[in-house]
């Protein structure tokens, strides 16, 4: 099953415990953070990455609106609001959805669904009918290199290029991250980090919020640890 990582950000305590009452009633949400301002907000998110916000519009300090037009990076986001006349906002910031407090678990669900339905949209790899399903090239100095996906240990991001770690030693390609977690698409690799994708077969050990793959120590994410833990055999 498909998990999204989703964080909530509202000042209203008692809005906030609602939101997350309703999350752990899907299956297919897992709440990373919550958060009672948007300022908290942005603070988390410069060190993880997430794919879903609720977020209120009406903030102090810090508006809703105010923090989106802060974000580097835009994840799916659902306005939560008391008022209506926010839906302007909420078209013109192309956010996915719109709800309106107090939320009915019934509209809430719509909302998850259409976040889903979203997601899948933008990562949609069936159009990708590679060869063989077990490799991959990669482009390098403008050459096209095979690499068979067991031989992969992981791929971290460095800027607008992404170093690929295989057995063998090192590449460099251009592309981001999130472009090379979308197009992989295999149960062998887990994104753990920002930074990160990891082959899983590699992890050598994992301690705290670290696993180390061929010496190597690479960060584990708070919002990625229970995904990584939850694909892993253990005694």
């Amino acid at each position: 099953m498909m998990i999204l990582n989703c964080m909530i950000v509202d000042d209203d305590l008692l809005a906030r415990k609602a939101l997350s009452h309703l999350c752990k009633k899907m299956d297919n949400l897992n709440v990373v953070q919550v958060c009672e301002s948007a300022t908290v907000a942005l603070e988390f998110l410069a060190e993880e990455e997430i794919d879903l916000i609720f977020l209120d519009i009406e903030m102090p300090e810090l508006s809703g609106i105010d923090f989106l037009d802060r974000m580097v990076t835009m994840p799916q986001v659902v306005f939560t609001t008391s008022k209506t006349e926010y839906a302007f906002e909420a078209f013109e910031y192309e956010v996915t959805d719109y709800l309106k407090k107090p939320i009915k678990f019934p509209r809430f669900q719509k909302a998850v669904e259409k976040v889903v339905e979203v997601y899948q949209k933008n990562n949609d790899t069936t159009g990708n009918s590679n060869i063989n399903a077990n490799e991959v090239y990669l482009r390098e100095n403008g050459k096209l290199i095979r690499v068979s996906y067991e031989n992969i240990e992981y791929f971290e991001n460095a800027g607008d290029y992404i170093l690929v770690k295989t057995g063998e030693g090192k590449h460099i390609i251009h592309g981001t991250l999130k472009s090379i977690d979308a197009k992989l698409n295999h149960p062998l690799f887990l994104k753990v980090h920002r930074s990160f994708i990891v082959n899983l077969s590699k992890i050598k050990d994992i301690e705290e919020n670290t696993l180390v793959i061929d010496k190597k120590v690479i960060p584990i994410s708070r919002a990625n640890k229970p995904v990584l833990l939850g694909k892993l055999n253990m005694l």
